[in-house]
């Protein structure tokens, strides 16, 4: 079973990701989280149900509070203990090359991918 989970705080943007996901059955499930603390959370303490585990993350840079690189670098520290792998996509309204340069250098980050989203951008991250 395939899942992601859509880390943004604009719940439009989260609205239009789901909707897309479900009509073209890119993955089999989504859970949206509008706040990183609380993804963070539930990977926390989910960290050994594979199952509740997603395996792919739709993650927002700008976001109040826990902000996406914060979100990155609790990911870092905690990834070991995952019992799944999981796959980290940047989705961003941000063109600016620090920001995808400086999303290079997390191991977990596979790709970064400019807003707005498109059914064929979020295949490229199955």
């Amino acid at each position: 079973m395939s899942k992601v989970f859509i880390i943004d705080d604009d719940p439009i943007h989260q609205r239009i990701a789901q909707i897309m996901i479900t009509k073209h059955q890119i993955f089999q499930s989504y859970q949206s989280f509008t706040e990183a603390a609380n993804a963070l959370k539930f990977l926390e303490q989910h960290y050994d149900v594979p199952e509740s585990l997603p395996d792919v993350i739709l993650l927002d840079l700008n976001m109040p509070v826990v902000d996406g690189w914060e979100f990155l670098d609790s990911f870092d520290k905690i990834k070991s203990t995952l019992v799944k792998t999981i796959r980290i996509f940047i989705v961003s309204s941000s063109v600016d090359e620090k920001d995808i340069s400086r999303s290079q250098s997390y191991s977990s980050v596979e790709g970064f991918i400019s807003k707005p989203l498109t059914p064929d951008l979020i295949r490229k991250t199955i």
